[in-house]
């Protein structure tokens, strides 16, 4: 049995999705979400779709209780549905279970079959073997009118997604090389993809604003770079019900702090004096699940305590775009004198909750940095078929490993997909002109060596994107071409996709391979 070797000791593999909900009692899809002692595996479903949000009881080794988020999808006519398991414990008391052959201090799950959409998967080359990394970070289209997501669907900043990879190996003589997975159920327009690459001195980190969704609110950022030197964790950490959760925010080991589902969840943090607040910013690490109903949206925002004691918002933002990303929250300029208390509230979306693994402050002068974009100097598209996925979760991020699966023929897209071969013209610029990818599909990108660091320095690799992905809510169609600047999805007849010689002869010469709906 093949077996999910993972940097994330404590994984666990529920199912998330990234559909919007469309009927009642917590559920995606179509159909009608039962009663939570109905949805048991095997037990027969219906429903187009259907995914449905139940609560898991989990006994801890001691005999306390606790109750997280679960969901559960109608796959062929049947409940799949996570298996919560049964701990084992050592002679002193402390939770062990195994997921994949490692021990680990958490229950173990089942991985359920079926996929949300999400975004094209990232796997870097690590010097060894290609790793998953995160996923793309972009815009959703497909949903059903009045999403959230739907709000900024013009995409006025295009091409500001990017995704952070401490892993890749970008070799001074052969370059980099990188593969984009399109391996769950949706369809893809790739339209600009390269690296980013940022040396700063050595003892700082680098991280950017890219991988925050905030389009849903109605802006997009430009790019602005971070350098962080011995960014800090609270000394005291409590969320809304009083419980501490300093532990779990204090590192960045794939154990979130817990969150209520559907609920407005906040976590009060003390990192002591605060020297430079003309300089303060968060990172704040996690990700977002999907498929979890809300019947209201209210942006993340965080709140800092003035001098008479009342909470006053200080700065509005945005969840991270997919799996695993840091936010970046500059509260430079913004806070109260003297203050040492924030309270970060994580803001609801109907379809999607955030998870959160690590805050930390950063108050450190900033430094200089030296940057260069690197275009690939090839792209491939080809089928490689599915990946071994286990989706992130209330309680794990998202593992994946490069291997080849065949194909879910439920999660295929119909229409006009790009032909397979060179797409490198495709993926230079932000023109609308996509790469794009069905389920099983994927682009191999190569990148060009750039010289090491100089002595004294350290290196940040970034890998900016420009990326639509379609749900099938609304039907597995590859059309309408979508387009930057279009109103909304699916667009009034007033607009179209643009009709101009260079569009038409990318459409005739590269979207030649066609796939007729059964």
């Amino acid at each position: 049995m093949l077996q999910l070797e993972s940097r994330y000791p404590n994984a666990v593999s529920t199912i998330g999705f990234i559909l919007a909900c469309m009927a009642s009692g917590g559920c995606s899809g179509h159909g009608t979400c039962p009663p939570h002692g109905l949805m048991v595996n095997g037990a027969t479903c219906n429903g187009d779709d259907l995914q449905c949000v139940r609560e898991v009881t989990l006994t801890a080794c001691d005999g306390t209780q606790s109750t997280v988020a679960s969901s559960c999808a109608c796959t062929d006519g049947k409940w799949d549905c996570p298996d919560p398991g049964t701990p084992a414990c050592t002679d002193g008391g402390t939770s062990t279970a195994t997921s994949g052959g490692a021990s680990s201090t958490t229950t173990a799950k089942k991985p359920p079959r079926s996929s949300g959409s999400s975004c094209p998967f990232v796997f870097v080359w690590n010097g060894n073997a290609f790793e998953y990394e995160t996923d793309l970070a972009g815009i959703t289209i497909g949903l059903p009118a009045g999403t959230t997501a739907n709000a900024a669907i013009s995409i006025p900043s295009a091409g500001n997604g990017y995704a952070r990879l401490p892993h890749a190996k970008l070799d001074s003589a052969n370059g980099l090389e990188i593969h984009l997975r399109e391996t769950v159920r949706e369809i893809s327009y790739l339209d600009l993809v390269r690296l980013l690459v940022v040396d700063v001195p050595a003892g700082y980190e680098v991280y950017d604003n890219g991988s925050e969704s905030t389009n849903e609110w109605g802006t997009m950022n430009p790019l602005s770079l971070y350098t962080i030197k011995n960014a800090r964790a609270a000394t005291a950490a409590t969320n809304q019900n009083g419980l501490d959760v300093s532990k779990s925010l204090q590192d960045a080991d794939n154990d979130p702090a817990p969150i209520g589902d559907n609920s407005l969840d906040n976590y009060l943090l003390d990192f002591g004096p605060i020297l430079h607040p003309e300089r303060a910013k968060l990172l704040i690490e996690g990700w977002s699940v999907y498929a979890i109903a809300s019947d209201k949206d209210v942006q993340p925002f965080v709140e800092a305590q003035d001098a008479n004691g009342s909470w006053i918002v200080v700065k509005k933002f945005g969840a991270p775009y997919g799996d695993f990303k840091t936010i970046v929250v500059d509260l430079s300029g913004l806070l109260p004198a003297n203050v040492r208390q924030l309270r970060v509230n994580l803001g609801l979306e109907n379809g999607a909750r955030w998870v959160i693994d690590r805050i930390r402050l950063d108050d450190s002068e900033p430094v200089a940095v030296s940057s260069v974009y690197l275009d690939p100097t090839a792209a491939i598209l080809s089928h490689r078929g599915r990946a071994t996925l286990h989706r992130c979760t209330y309680l794990s991020r998202s593992e994946a490993l490069d291997d080849e699966n065949p194909d879910d023929p439920a999660q295929y897209g119909y229409g006009n997909f790009t032909r397979y071969g060179d797409v490198l013209e495709l993926t230079s610029v932000v023109d609308d002109r996509y790469v794009v990818m069905r389920h099983g599909d994927q682009v191999q990108l190569k990148f060009p060596g750039l010289a090491a660091p100089a002595q004294g320095s350290s290196r940040t690799v970034l890998l900016q994107s420009d990326v639509i992905m379609k749900s099938f809510i609304l039907g597995k169609d590859v059309g309408p071409l979508p387009f930057h600047g279009m109103s909304s999805y699916p667009y009034p007849s007033t607009e179209s996709y643009p009709s101009d010689t260079a569009h038409q002869s990318y459409v005739d010469q590269y979207n030649t391979r066609f796939y007729q709906a059964p």
